[in-house]
C-alpha cells in the first residue's frame, strides 16, 4: 500500500505463499478430495447394489466388500480430479 501524496510504501505485502504453506495445503487438499471421493464411491456402489439393482443376489457382506472397492476407486478418482484442477 502506498501513500497518496508521496507514493512511499506504507505496508510491505508478501508476494505469493511460502513453500511450506503450499506443501501443507496440497496435502490437505489431496486428503480431502480422496476422502470425499471414497465416501461417494462407497455410497454409490452400496446404494446401487442394495436398492437399485435388487435382481443381483448378493449378501450384505459381499455388498460391503464390493463397496469398499468402490471407495478405493472413488478415492483415486478424487485425487485425479485434484491433479486436473491444479494444472
Amino acid at each position: 500500500m502506498r501513500c497518496f501524496q508521496c507514493r512511499t510504501t506504507l505496508i510491505q505485502e508478501a508476494v505469493g505463499h511460502s513453500d511450506s504453506y503450499r506443501k501443507t495445503t496440497g496435502e490437505l487438499d489431496s486428503r480431502m478430495y480422496s476422502g470425499v471421493g471414497a465416501f461417494f464411491g462407497f455410497c454409490l456402489v452400496a446404494v446401487l447394489l442394495k436398492f437399485i439393482l435388487p435382481g443381483v443376489n448378493l449378501g450384505d457382506g459381499e455388498i460391503y466388500t464390493i463397496s469398499a472397492v468402490g471407495a478405493g476407486i472413488g478415492g483415486l478418482i478424487g485425487r485425479a480430479l485434484l491433479r486436473a484442477r491444479m494444472k
